[in-house]
């Protein structure tokens, strides 16, 4: 049966309910919403991004109201979440400052910390990169005094620990174009008033984006715009541009016949953990706007990329829902030897893992290839070392591969996150959101996934693992090993044909997929046509700049997404050989996920 989602996303109660400004936050398999409240902050949770649970409030305070934009944070056992607010008996909302508050559980118990500012400060957006945390947050004071543009603008910095800023920020976006005024002539002096606000951001491959709400949430043409940069090491030296460029207006999310006054984003994986789905607020579109009622309800759309542009189908009133994973375990505690899943050539798994308190500490591995008792793969986590060791067993001998230290502080007792990414011999770990270990397998043994605790009682949270592999860069030489290839060369950033034209034969066994191929034109005179026994179909010529191909595959159902455009649909077809032809085109990019 095909599963759907519908928007505004609906409630297990069957009540509407109002989510401004959501922030998601992903945690032990779970989705946490967190939304704007004059009250306090309110919470909701999904277990799949379409059905929501309301939580009520996981913070409030009887001397402050209108709780503006929260975001929160998990690190090693504490969930930080950062807010505005004004006192209870003020009315000027350029008293809305940023501020922290903590609490050992997602839902609930939040209490003040500190306020970091005393100065509008609004919409925190945090970002673990490299190992190090940054915050998007927006302000007044950084251009608003300026004699030409002025107004609320974007800034980032990095921060010391959860709790203190580096005190060194720069900024990221400035307004350039008239759809981001809030107002005009605001002081009678001539100077419009801009409002850039909402950060959000999202990561694919080697780029960034940095998504953007503008103008004025009351605004029925509230919009979400998208600037993108290339990734570096430091968050602090990528340089954002605005798409398509700084004078023309491209939004990601603007209003249409369903919904109105959309934006202030977050972007989340779906369950199968490959995904990216958008995260939104919008008005019914149908209603009348009533300034003084809340009525922005929750949203979702799936996000696609396609070169440097980011495409949403969105606003719509809904669609296929957000993919599950292929194995998906919770709530499983052990301290024997526990089957996970089949592995495979490639995958994609994370596990939410703790460990009992013992003055023994805790030591548990993932088992990644097993043939015999003497020749294996394994990741272990050494709680007394604090270490994550990789580790081979072969005709008996058993070898430590790597040594990584974990987290400064690292707690085994409560829930910490490991990712794993197969690409045939290669392995990618993720510990919290950090790459910590990349290994390559030469000989590998039969692949597997088990948890192995290692005289030790482990709980398992929560686990998903999806067929997928993303191959770029140095990887696409692989890419004979999924499909059928012309000859061809790759040359580390690419993949070109020897002659013309380029030809693919994907050789996927599965009856549902997604494959996505990123497309760059070599010259003016290009073609991408999807060739079978019936026929031949053009899906895309004389392109001029990067662009994306997605092809979904539901049983007997196909549709091409070329570009963000759908370009063609089968409902059954029945060709037995069918093949890509690309003439003129280099292949950047391809992914396949099993659905």
């Amino acid at each position: 049966m095909k599963r759907e989602y519908r928007n505004p996303v609906p409630f297990t109660d069957g009540k509407r309910r109002t989510n401004p400004d959501p922030y998601i936050l992903r945690w032990c398999g779970k989705y946490y919403c967190y939304s704007t409240d004059a009250r306090g902050v309110r919470v909701s949770v999904s277990k799949d991004l379409v059905n929501w649970e309301d939580r009520g409030y996981a913070l409030e305070d009887p001397a402050c109201k209108d709780f503006w934009a929260p975001s929160v944070f998990y690190q090693n056992g504490t969930f930080y979440m950062y807010y505005s607010n004004i006192p209870s008996d003020q009315s000027d909302c350029h008293l809305e400052h940023l501020k922290l508050a903590v609490s050992r559980n997602p839902e609930k118990g939040f209490q003040w910390k500190k306020t970091f500012f005393e100065e509008f400060s609004i919409d925190s957006h945090p970002v673990k990169w490299n190992g190090r945390l940054y915050m998007f947050y927006s302000v007044n004071n950084w251009i608003g005094t300026d004699e030409r543009i002025t107004g609320t603008c974007i800034l980032v910095d990095e921060m010391k620990t959860p709790e203190e800023f580096s005190g060194n920020p720069r900024a990221v976006i400035l307004p350039t174009l008239p759809q981001e005024i809030y107002e005009a002539d605001r002081f009678g002096d001539g100077r419009d008033w801009y409002t850039i606000e909402g950060a959000a951001h999202v990561v694919h491959g080697n780029r960034c984006w940095l998504m953007y709400s503008a103008n004025a949430y009351g605004n029925v043409d509230y919009f979400v715009g998208t600037a993108v940069a290339e990734n570096r090491d430091d968050l602090l030296d990528m340089e954002w541009k605005k798409y398509p460029d700084p004078c023309t207006w491209a939004p990601l999310l603007c209003k249409n016949d369903k919904m109105e006054g959309t934006g202030h984003n977050t972007v989340t994986k779906a369950p199968n953990l490959t995904e990216d789905w958008i995260v939104y607020h919008g008005r019914r579109a149908e209603e009348k706007l009533l300034p003084d009622k809340e009525q922005r309800e929750m949203c979702i759309d799936p996000l696609y990329f396609s070169g440097d542009r980011l495409i949403c189908p969105g606003p719509r009133g809904g669609g296929e829902a957000p993919s599950l994973p292929e194995v998906s375990l919770s709530q499983i505690q052990t301290d024997k030897r526990t089957a996970l899943a089949k592995g495979g050539d490639f995958y994609q798994t994370e596990l939410w893992v703790s460990g009992q308190q013992a003055h023994y500490g805790s030591r548990w591995g993932i088992l990644l290839e097993y043939q015999d008792e003497n020749n294996w793969f394994e990741l272990i986590v050494h709680s007394g070392r604090r270490e994550l060791q990789a580790v081979e067993c072969r005709g008996g001998i058993t070898r430590y591969l790597r040594k990584v230290p974990l987290e400064k502080g690292y707690d085994y007792t409560v829930p910490h996150l490991f990712q794993i990414e197969k690409c045939f011999e290669d392995y990618t770990v993720f510990v919290d959101e950090t790459e910590l270990m990349k290994i390559s397998r030469k000989a590998p043994f039969e692949s597997t996934l088990e948890l192995v605790p290692h005289f030790s009682l482990i709980t398992l949270h929560s686990f998903a693992m999806t067929r997928t592999v993303r191959l770029s860069g140095g990887n696409l030489g692989e890419l004979g090993r999924i499909c059928q290839v012309t000859p061809c060369i790759a040359d580390g950033e690419e993949i070109q044909g020897k002659e013309m034209p380029l030809k693919l034969i994907p050789e996927c066994p599965w009856e549902c997929y997604t494959e996505i191929l990123q497309v760059r034109p070599e010259g003016h005179r290009n073609c991408l046509s999807f060739c079978g026994n019936k026929g031949r179909k053009v899906l895309a010529e004389s392109m001029e700049k990067v662009f994306s191909v997605i092809h979904i595959v539901r049983g007997t159902e196909e549709i091409f997404l070329v570009d963000g455009k759908q370009e063609g649909k089968w409902e059954s077809r029945t060709d037995t050989s069918w093949e890509y032809s690309l003439e003129g085109l280099a292949v950047l990019e391809y992914e396949v996920t099993k659905n």
